[in-house]
């Protein structure tokens, strides 16, 4: 493991022949990033370790023609204490291997077309997470998704471990599954005001969020003109916000988000501030 970078490549392959919107992919991969570090630290854990949330971390170490082709790997101090080379590996091809279960699952929750939340075995992060995972391969026709796992330490040319690839189909079955899944998932309580579209105004995540503030501010003009507080319910929906915030190719003020919302008003009927039950879509403006 050299200047602290694994020898273990994760490969995430978009096999597309259209035009994708650079939001898609970059979703893509922070889904990716999300959802290995939660698997990291699980393992860590697991041997008796202890990972804090900054120390996990992917970095793209290459970057191909081959549609897209990038190759994934793993740095972070606790990874040398406790596991080996081979270990690296292992737990790579074992979070690869989560991902195809999770994408089978949810393959038959399209079929079925519904799913009672105690059917779920996935969390709401997992879920969402997923389905920006497969979304470019969804929505292009001819696209797939491949995902290995590469072992440069034993062979310089990289032999793979593991390799699964799923086609346009199984990739929008999936997402659909995926979605459906977490729409469940978000049945806890319902929404004043659904589908409509909000923008932000501010959006601050290193504002101190004590006593109930928030560093998020948005204006939904078929509600009300006047940028207000919004609070969000789901941890996953601040969560794919805040990755957008902190992405310094992305604009959050240059998109539109669909959503389902609740409205706090005041004694006199006037809106305070916006709860946000559910984040369905964020739509990109257009140039």
């Amino acid at each position: 493991m050299s200047r602290g970078m694994s020898d273990a490549r994760i490969a995430l392959h978009f096999d597309v022949h259209e035009p994708i919107e650079l939001v898609d992919l970059t979703l893509s991969f922070q889904a990716v990033a999300r959802e290995y570090r939660a698997h990291l630290i699980e393992t860590v854990k697991a041997a008796g370790g202890k990972a804090k949330d900054a120390d996990v971390k992917l970095y793209v170490t290459d970057i191909r023609n081959n549609c897209i082709w990038a190759e994934l790997g793993g740095a972070t101090e606790i990874m040398g204490q406790l596991f080996s080379t081979m270990d690296y590996v292992n737990i790579f091809a074992e979070f690869v291997r989560n991902i195809g279960n999770a994408v089978e699952f949810f393959k038959k929750v399209a079929a079925k077309g519904d799913v009672e939340p105690s059917e779920i075995p996935y969390s709401k992060r997992q879920t969402n997470s997923v389905a920006d995972i497969l979304k470019t391969a969804a929505k292009n026709r001819d696209g797939a998704l491949g995902l290995s796992v590469i072992n440069y330490e034993t062979d310089a040319e990289g032999s793979e471990k593991i390799e699964l690839k799923f086609s346009h189909k199984d990739a929008s079955e999936a997402r659909r599954g995926a979605l459906l899944s977490a729409r469940a998932l978000e049945r806890k309580g319902d929404a004043d005001h659904k589908n409509v579209l909000m923008y932000f105004h501010q959006a601050n995540i290193d504002e101190p969020k004590a006593h109930g503030r928030t560093g998020f501010r948005g204006i939904i003009k078929s509600i009300s003109d006047l940028d207000l507080p919004v609070h969000f319910i789901s941890d996953l929906d601040r969560d794919r916000i805040n990755d957008l915030v902190q992405d310094p190719t992305l604009n959050p003020f240059k998109a539109s988000y669909r959503v389902d919302v609740n409205v706090e008003t005041d004694r006199n009927d006037k809106p305070k501030f916006y709860r946000v039950a559910v984040l369905h879509e964020v739509l990109p403006d257009d140039e």
